[in-house]
């Protein structure tokens, strides 16, 4: 009888590092800032909460690494979620990814990758952003279908250019863009101003938080790594800490060539002001290429990291499932042979993305639907380190430094957020937490078919 072909380790750290710094890096560090501006008084409040969501960031990426190493499987947050609050919210998870969150992730980022491509080529521009979406899509999931290790490598590539880019754009704005007038900023007597710093620094996080999200991703391929027990824990620390330092000294240089005020007048080109003060007209042009070069690394990101998620549903759940549901997954969790990569989960992942964007043709409102489930999963995950520690020896390997403060800072930064938008958002929120339960009724029926088995 031959045996199922299983994924391999093939991804090193070099992969691994790429993977959580590509998939953070998209195009918020070009439109954040005008946001952050909106509600930011003083130069010195910018640096204080890019650096203080750096900082929750880093607390969740230190716990992950602990829960990949305890469990260096493919679609590793499923597994964390089953081990660690049962097999339901194992299996919600994925759920909500497989049909609802995964598509509407990378039809986002490839409708975003279309206006940019369409608009940097004007009059040249033989497709729709729609059609350049789908083509940008279609090329990963190529890359992916060759082999994991072609698409590390090609994450590591892209990463790199895009790193590349905006160290240059910081070069620039330091060493040939003229400086930004100084204008002193009034004397405060301190603690006169806690609660509008209090608030402040709550609609801080909100805006600017997100644009570090996407590192979790690399816990879907954590079943390919290498020395997943030295690589994973590394490779996030060294990601976040890179994407962490990287934001602050871009802001830095946007500051010096804008002053606030000025952010504030012209939220949506502060990158663009900055490109051209310090390379002329011809700075716009580079910035556009940037911008698609972040926008496209991100995309691979998500095209080769939620497969493995999706693969892990599908082998889990295969055996128990019968007649259409039992097809589907035997497909979904199908491993090439060859390359070793999962090609029906890939398959599935750019099918339903593509069909995504074909139908919506824009970014739309669906994203809001699932910003709560999905992120309380995120919270969920990180506190499955409370139930999962005690079962492992205490000299197992890594452990999250500044245990248990350490995941308590993300659970409680991200709660409030939670609420916040639940707060802002009660029909987004409702109906994307409704949708996301629709996988309650098919695992309590996988549940039934299992034990009559």
């Amino acid at each position: 009888m031959t045996a199922t072909p299983a994924l391999k380790r093939q991804l090193g750290l070099a992969a691994v590092v790429a993977l959580v710094a590509g998939n953070m890096l998209g195009s918020g560090v070009f439109f954040t800032p005008g946001e952050l501006a909106a509600v930011a008084q003083h130069p010195w409040q910018v640096h204080f909460i890019w650096a203080l969501c750096g900082l929750i960031t880093l607390c969740g990426a230190l716990t992950l690494a602990e829960l990949c190493r305890l469990l260096p499987h493919a679609g590793a947050s499923y597994h964390i979620l089953r081990e660690g609050f049962g097999p339901l919210w194992g299996f919600l998870l994925v759920w909500m990814e497989l049909w609802i969150s995964g598509p509407g992730s990378v039809a986002g980022v490839a409708i975003v990758f279309g206006e940019f491509m369409h608009r940097a080529l004007g009059a040249q521009a033989v497709l729709s952003p729609v059609w350049w979406g789908i083509a940008a899509i279609a090329f990963f999931a190529a890359i992916n279908l060759a082999g994991v290790t072609w698409g590390g490598w090609v994450q590591v590539l892209v990463t790199t250019v895009k790193i590349a880019g905006i160290v240059a754009l910081i070069g620039g704005a330091f060493l040939f863009a003229a400086p930004a007038a100084v204008v002193a900023e009034p004397v405060q007597v301190a603690g006169e101003n806690f609660l509008p710093f209090f608030r402040f620094a709550g609609l801080g996080v909100a805006a600017v938080l997100f644009t570090y999200d996407g590192w979790i991703d690399v816990s879907h391929v954590a079943g390919e790594v290498r020395r997943p027990e030295r690589d994973l824990p590394l490779g996030l620390t060294l990601g976040v800490t890179l994407l962490t330092l990287l934001y602050l000294v871009v802001n830095v240089a946007y500051l010096r060539v804008v002053p606030l005020a000025a952010m504030r007048e012209s939220p949506t080109t502060i990158a663009t002001t900055v490109a051209t003060a310090a390379y002329g007209p011809v700075g716009g042009s580079l910035l556009n290429i940037l911008m698609l070069i972040s926008i496209f690394g991100a995309l691979g990101g998500l095209v080769m990291t939620l497969p493995r998620l999706f693969y892990t549903l599908a082998a889990a759940h295969v055996e128990e499932a019968t007649g259409p549901l039992r097809w589907f997954f035997a497909r979904l969790g199908r491993v090439s042979p060859r390359t070793a990569t999962p090609n029906g989960a890939i398959l599935f992942t750019a099918g339903t993305a593509i069909a995504a964007l074909a139908f919506f043709g824009s970014f739309s409102r669906l994203v809001n639907f699932f910003v709560v489930p999905f992120q309380l999963m995120n919270i969920l995950m990180v506190a499955a380190i409370f139930r999962l520690r005690p079962k492992v020896p205490r000299d197992a390997g890594y452990r999250t430094p500044g245990y248990p403060w350490t995941p308590l800072v993300y659970i409680v930064v991200m709660a409030g957020l939670l609420i916040s938008a639940i707060v802002a958002r009660p029909l987004d929120t409702l109906i994307g937490t409704a949708l996301a339960t629709t996988g309650v009724p098919i695992y309590l029926w996988l549940s039934r078919a299992r034990a009559t088995a």
